[in-house]
């Protein structure tokens, strides 16, 4: 009889590089085999990604067995009885969620049951050109308001001394599920606004949807590139490595990486929070844990994976290894070891942001319709095909029909 394998599935971004070798010497270590299949993602390959999700928890034979899951769509399908429970084995072998935010316990608890285990804390922070703001004496913007005026004069000094295509600021713009409303979500809690009531009721439009939504496009349509629209991380890291943009909001993961990959430029940037609005900064919350289909049929052998890939020890390889500065686990976030692992400004934002990350996309019991919902209207407000109240009406109606028929 041919010994199980745990089909393995991960997006290939730079954190999870060590996932190779974590999973050789899992199976070294138990005589688990595993198998790993992961793919890279952008504008157009990310609803690839999302695809391999909806299979392995929808399919009857599902493709694969253990899943670093998007849990805005990881909560539909556990209620919809497709996510294995973790609770009795988390109780059995003494694994618990003590370790972790209070935000991310709720991530992963539907209706009391744990459906998955924490791996990564991803929130959004601030990247900037430092020799470019201390060249023209300017300050490191604290604020989204201040994102604009301190853009409008760094792209004025920047272009006066040649550089014609030099933008201040750029986010991600794009459509679809998974780039314009991760960013603005940044936006809509900084300003005391939700998309949803609850798990499933949608939020009355209020001031405060309308004004993050206004700060928001007024920031892109005065100094950011004017291919904003077609923006996720991938271009948004291009052209900030290629000098065409001063400063981005974007995850700690990117930057870890660019830190390491290009010393030179590291050397002339700087890291810091999120920018705040009239309630506070909210840097948004991505937590995808590991996560097993129901119809799994190798579901003690995933387990063991997944408990494995979650413990400290394993955590605080990753992020040495490969940069996983956004680690889930907080006594590995706080670690000694990580003081020595990362440049201080990144690792200080990473942990201050820890205690006001929270999930501003729209999270509750809609499932990535939800996301695509809000992300293609205000990737379409960003190329000026419809106003503040156009997309937010859109919006509105749009989750309201979803709401309806979930």
């Amino acid at each position: 009889m041919a010994r199980p394998v745990v089909r393995v599935y991960q997006e290939d971004w730079w954190p999870f590089q060590n996932l190779p070798q974590a999973l050789r010497t899992f199976t070294e270590r138990t005589g688990i085999a595993t198998e790993l299949s992961w793919d890279k993602v952008g504008v157009g390959s990310i609803e690839a990604m999302f695809e391999h999700m909806v299979h392995s928890f929808t399919d009857h034979d599902p493709p694969y067995d253990l899943v670093c899951t998007d849990e805005v769509m990881l909560r539909r399908f556990a209620v919809e009885g497709r996510v294995l429970p973790l609770d009795d084995r988390m109780a059995r072998d003494g694994v618990t969620l003590d370790d972790v935010t209070a935000e991310t316990r709720r991530v992963v608890t539907v209706d009391g049951a744990v459906i998955g285990l924490p791996c990564i804390n991803v929130c959004n922070l601030l990247l900037y050109r430092r020799d470019l703001l201390e060249r023209y004496s300017l300050p490191v913007p604290q604020s989204w308001d201040a994102v604009k005026t301190v853009g409008l004069e760094l792209q004025a000094a920047v272009r006066r001394d040649g550089a014609d295509d030099f933008h201040a600021f750029a986010t991600r713009g794009a459509g679809g599920g998974g780039h314009a409303v991760w960013s603005i979500g940044s936006f809509l809690g900084a300003y005391g606004g939700r998309w949803l009531d609850g798990e499933r009721s949608v939020a009355p439009l209020s001031d405060a949807h309308r004004a993050a939504l206004a700060t928001y496009l007024d920031i892109l349509h005065s100094v950011a590139p004017p291919d904003q629209g077609s923006m996720s991380f991938v271009e948004l890291m291009r052209d900030y490595r290629k000098g065409r943009v001063g400063m981005i909001v974007e995850v700690g993961m990117e930057y870890a990486h660019l830190l390491r990959d290009d010393p030179e430029l590291g050397e002339r940037s700087g890291v810091a929070m999120v920018p705040a609005g009239p309630f506070g900064r909210r840097p948004n919350l991505y937590a995808p844990p590991w996560s097993i289909p129901v119809r799994s049929k190798v579901k003690d052998e995933a387990w063991e994976l997944a408990r494995y890939l979650v413990s400290p020890a394993q955590l605080f390889e990753d992020g040495v290894v490969s940069g996983a500065v956004e680690t889930s686990s907080l006594s590995v976030l706080y670690s000694a070891g990580f003081d020595g692992a990362f440049r201080a400004d990144l690792l200080s934002a990473v942990r201050a942001s820890r205690a006001v990350a929270f999930e501003e996309r729209p999270f509750g019991r809609l499932g990535m319709e939800a996301n695509v919902i809000v992300g293609q209207a205000v990737s379409d407000a960003v190329d000026r095909r419809l106003g503040v109240d156009e997309a937010l009406a859109r919006i509105h109606a749009g989750l309201g029909a979803l709401a309806a028929s979930a």
